[in-house]
């Protein structure tokens, strides 16, 4: 049964302005019509519009390919863990709206989440500093949903229901009970239950919260752990208070085997750099600097800083505060201190740089502070930004729109900076200048200092962009079999980068979101049914930067390019056709006919068969219902059991006696040069032969035989490109010819594509 949970009083006056905005959409998150088409090539700058872009470009001189953005645009909010509520409140950082809070542990667990990061998909992990139960911490993944309505469990719409319905522009949370529906916050105070009944979940999992945007709850080795952060494969690297830190699978949320390392050192504040390496701050003997490539890990002495950890963006130089000392330390990826520069305050705890070249200082909570510091990362002290309404300022970070965000612990608050506003100060440079404050409520007491708005991901270390398309394959159930991408010159994966597809199908296009990526292989086949098909391009770029370039991209259902011919015929007389199977020949079908005896006269010929029967098979029964295999074919087969033939005006001249008569003919697909191509083949058999009573060796094997009246041909095979005749016994006179056992089997090209078969899509 569906957990619900009650509103409390303090969300009511925020219900309509959450509603509204949850059908606000990301940056380059846009809906796109389906492009109709069995088979659609996106390779120009009008085809890749017809799909979603999002941080990616075709933009001159690089036209007609698609490229990774120079910068990377995160996800529009700010991610705020409300330590003493024990929550997470996510607040859109265009218009200060809270968009959701959920609780960031299971009932009966240790909370008071301290640090937040955001991962290159929108989900934010947060970690747990209060949970040591058995020697383990715990970190908790949640989803971002974007679209949809809000409704009732029925489905029906309600401006403030529980539940959100699709379609939707972006979604990664999880329908776990499968309805349709996403049960999950509407803002500020909206807190759904996570039971624990049972405790089931004490050692992991999700089962049982309500809010289904809660993806991953995993315990970790790291006690009271603080360090979170997301490295360029989306793994996550967790660390605690015991020094213990350990990789996390992106995909799953499991611990990764064997990547749990301790040197005595780190497990508070975090980061990954552009080269992959683990920073973790101040346990034990302070700075963790740890390259996960090469294993190698050292502990940097509070020279190097004690407290938050920021890089700058277009340097990758590491900014690490010390809590008491007035000053905060650059230092080069390898650990080398570059500089002790002074930021305004005796007091530090978070950290956070921006493209622009300032770097800015949460004052902490130490002192009653109420400012943050601003410098150049020149070292040059620009100035304190004043926060009116806010006290104890315990961390910064850059959002999408390159402004600040300041979480303030003493008065449950966050405020949005404007580094463009405020008096002049050092170097020329604007001070800076509170522009937005939001209210997280009493109790919330806001404590992270870490990559609350994913702008450490998504600009410097993992740049990654994403290209969908949606198609329409016009019938429901349709099948789809191959997408296809770079087979154009300009296409490139250089070194470190990569490109990979992934899709997903429905019937609906609205139900495309509930449906789970599959990734696909670059012209292999596959099998997924649905009227719509929406294929996912993800590029990643090197740690160097390099980008990959999509030149084109295929999406093509499973239909063939053609289809089987068979036909099965036990007597041909003249034209005159006795036990035909598949008497339309294209396509191939399912046949049986036979007949128990016929006698028949044309011109000087006259007939006696017994036995007639003519069959003809194709797998799979239905080729639309499946993309080409090995093994596919068309079968044919034409039996009699016994034959006389004579030939002549008035007397015969000629009496052929034969035994029992088997002819077959197939078309099979097999592997060859570049994938299947169709192999053609055809035998027959005579099991006795005798003309005016002498018998005749035969078997299988062709033989012509002439006579008074004409020739008489046995086993003969006429093969084409794309066609195989098999006849057993043909018998040429001048007036009437005779077959006996002809079986066929043919490829044959469907309309628009010339030189197609069956064994091809």
């Amino acid at each position: 049964m569906r957990q619900r949970s009650r509103r409390s009083v303090r969300a009511v006056n925020v219900l309509a302005l959450t509603a509204a905005l949850v059908v606000t959409q990301l940056p380059g998150i846009a809906a796109a019509a389906p492009v109709a088409g069995k088979n659609v090539l996106y390779t120009t700058d009008a085809d890749f519009d017809n799909g979603v872009l999002q941080d990616v470009n075709h933009d001159a001189p690089n036209n007609n390919q698609l490229q990774l953005n120079r910068s990377t645009v995160f996800f529009p909010y700010v991610n705020v863990a409300a330590s003493a509520r024990g929550t997470m409140v996510r607040i859109d950082v265009n218009t200060g709206a809270i968009v959701g809070e959920w609780t960031s542990a299971p009932s009966g667990r240790g909370h008071n989440p301290s640090r937040t990061t955001v991962d290159k998909f929108g989900n934010t992990w947060l970690s747990n500093r209060a949970e040591n139960t058995g020697g383990k911490g715990s970190v908790t993944r949640v989803g971002v949903i974007q679209g949809g309505t809000r409704s009732n469990a029925d489905g029906t719409p309600n401006p403030v229901g529980d539940y959100l319905k699709g379609p939707f522009g972006y979604n990664t949370c999880d329908d776990r009970d499968l309805d349709g529906l996403y049960a999950t916050t509407r803002g500020l105070g909206d807190i759904r239950p996570w039971t624990n009944a049972g405790g089931v979940n004490d050692n992991g999992g999700v089962s049982t919260a309500a809010d289904e945007c809660i993806i991953n709850y995993t315990r970790v080795t790291g006690t009271n752990t603080r360090t979170v952060a997301v490295d360029a494969n989306n793994d996550l690297w967790t660390g605690g208070a015991d020094n213990d830190h350990e990789k996390l699978m992106g995909t799953s949320g499991d611990p990764v085997a064997g990547s749990q390392i301790n040197f005595g050192c780190g497990g508070y504040g975090g980061l990954i750099d552009k080269a992959g390496t683990l920073w973790s701050a101040r346990f034990g003997s302070n700075l963790l600097r740890y390259e996960p490539g090469t294993g190698a890990g050292a502990c940097l002495d509070t020279s190097h800083g004690d407290y938050g950890l920021g890089m700058d963006p277009n340097t990758g130089e590491i900014w690490h505060t010390t809590v008491d000392r007035s000053a905060v330390v650059k230092m080069s990826p390898a650990g080398a201190v570059l500089g002790t520069f002074p930021h305004g305050n005796q007091y530090a705890q978070g950290v956070a740089a921006d493209k622009a070249g300032n770097v800015w200082v949460a004052h902490s909570i130490l002192g009653a502070q109420t400012t943050v510091g601003h410098l150049r990362t020149d070292g040059t002290f620009v100035g304190n930004v004043a926060l009116p309404g806010g006290a104890g300022p315990t961390g910064v970070a850059v959002d999408s729109n390159g402004k600040v965000w300041v979480t303030n612990l003493n008065t449950n608050n966050a405020q949005r900076i404007d580094p463009a506003a405020g008096p002049i100060g050092g170097g020329g440079f604007p001070v800076g200048a509170v522009d937005l404050t939001v209210d997280l409520g009493a109790g919330a007491g806001p404590y992270n200092y870490s990559d609350m708005t994913g702008s450490v991901l998504g600009e410097i270390t993992a740049p990654q962009g994403t290209w969908s398309v949606v198609q329409d394959g016009g019938v429901a159930g349709q099948t789809w079999g191959k997408i296809t991408w770079n087979t154009e010159p300009q296409g490139s994966v250089p070194a470190g980068t990569s490109i990979t597809v992934e899709a997903r199908t429905s019937d609906t296009e609205a139900g495309l979101a509930a449906q789970p990526f599959a990734a696909v292989g670059n012209g292999a086949q596959f099998t997924m049914t649905g009227r719509y098909i929406e294929a996912r391009a993800t590029l990643k770029a090197s740690p160097s930067g390099a980008s990959p370039i999509l030149s084109d991209l295929r999406i093509q259902t499973s239909d063939r390019t053609g289809v089987f011919s068979c036909q099965a015929t036990a007597l041909n007389l003249a034209g005159l056709i006795v036990t035909r199977a598949n008497p339309a020949d294209v396509p191939c079908a399912d046949d049986h006919q036979n007949l128990a005896n016929v006698n028949l006269n044309a011109g000087i010929v006259g007939v006696r068969l017994n036995v007639l029967d003519a069959r003809t098979d194709q797998t799979p029964d239905s080729l639309a219902a499946s993309p080409p295999v090995a093994g596919d074919n068309a079968f044919a087969e034409a039996r009699v059991e016994s034959s006389k033939v004579t030939a002549g005006a008035i007397i015969p001249l000629v009496t052929i006696e034969l035994g029992v008569i088997r002819s077959t003919a197939t078309a099979t697909c097999v592997v060859g040069p570049g994938g299947l191509v169709p192999s053609l083949a055809g035998s027959s058999s005579i099991a006795s032969l005798k003309i005016d009573g002498l018998s005749v060796a035969v078997g299988s094997a062709p033989l012509t035989i002439p006579l008074v009246v004409g020739s008489l041909r046995l086993n003969s095979t006429v093969t084409t490109a794309t066609s195989v005749t098999q006849q057993a016994v043909v018998l040429d006179t001048l007036l009437t010819d005779v077959v006996i056992g002809e079986a066929k089997a043919n490829v044959e090209a469907t309309a628009g594509h010339p030189g197609g078969n069956p064994c091809r899509v």
